[in-house]
């Protein structure tokens, strides 16, 4: 059997259409990961060029086009994918969130190494340092305690000032907007994410020791790979989509 993250309804190997953010994507592609691997069967790599008209419209920093992620299908990579569209009683489509990481949380080593095998960017090593990830973009900006919503600026600026009370550590801004001029007031400490791919984001971010992090399942994704100490602001329920929760903390 062959195992295909469908991404899109629209999926013609070379680009697709419309899709969701790459978080949202990252959870067909772990189930299918992850059940090709447990038969012993297998993986197809999914279609990444994404035609999206909403980062565009909103003149997004990022376009979330998603076509630099991983590393581009070789000859064996498009005979699997014309199987998959040829022979369609051999193959599980994969699409959707389904349960989120309940239903891949015993796969985190599996899906890192899979993530860091075929990121086209390569991930910097944050270790000793505050990952510090602001999502605006498409959120709503209401600050309500729900995913997909902003958190204010303040928020962020008074979590890292608690914590460089305690620690003496860089920290590292992950945003897809602009950042606030509010952080130049902890100095040479603040510097902004080098990566350019999301994933290699995700990855950067999985490596710091402390996240502080925003109501997204991308910020998830960095704490679901590393199981590092992460700040959520207060009121935020996250039983539905993940059950390990031993280093999330709420401030």
């Amino acid at each position: 059997m062959y195992h295909y993250p469908l991404l899109s309804k629209m999926d013609i190997g070379f680009i697709r259409a419309p899709g969701p953010g790459f978080g949202n994507l990252l959870f067909p592609i772990g189930r299918a990961l992850q059940e090709a691997n447990a038969k012993k069967e297998v993986f197809v790599r999914p279609t990444m060029l994404n035609l999206k008209l909403g980062p565009l419209i909103r003149w997004e920093k990022d376009l979330r086009l998603y076509n630099k992620e991983f590393k581009r299908r070789n000859y064996n990579d498009w005979i699997d994918f014309l199987r998959v569209n040829f022979f369609k009683n051999k193959v599980v489509l994969h699409n959707g969130l389904g349960n989120f990481f309940h239903d891949i949380k015993k796969s985190d080593l599996l899906i890192k190494n899979w993530l860091l095998l075929n990121s086209l960017e390569k991930p910097f090593n944050n270790r000793g340092k505050i990952a510090v990830h602001i999502r605006r973009g498409d959120f709503n900006k209401f600050n309500v305690s729900q995913f997909s919503s902003q958190i204010p600026t303040q928020w962020y600026l008074d979590v890292v000032d608690r914590l460089l009370s305690k620690v003496d550590k860089d920290i590292i801004l992950y945003s897809d907007a602009e950042v606030s001029n509010d952080w130049l007031t902890f100095g040479s400490r603040v510097k902004l994410s080098r990566n350019i791919s999301a994933c290699s984001n995700i990855l950067s971010m999985s490596t710091a020791d402390i996240l502080v992090a925003s109501r997204s399942t991308f910020s998830l994704w960095s704490y679901f790979l590393s199981k590092q100490k992460t700040l959520f602001p207060k009121g935020l329920d996250l039983q539905k989509y993940i059950s390990e929760t031993i280093n999330i903390h709420y401030v």
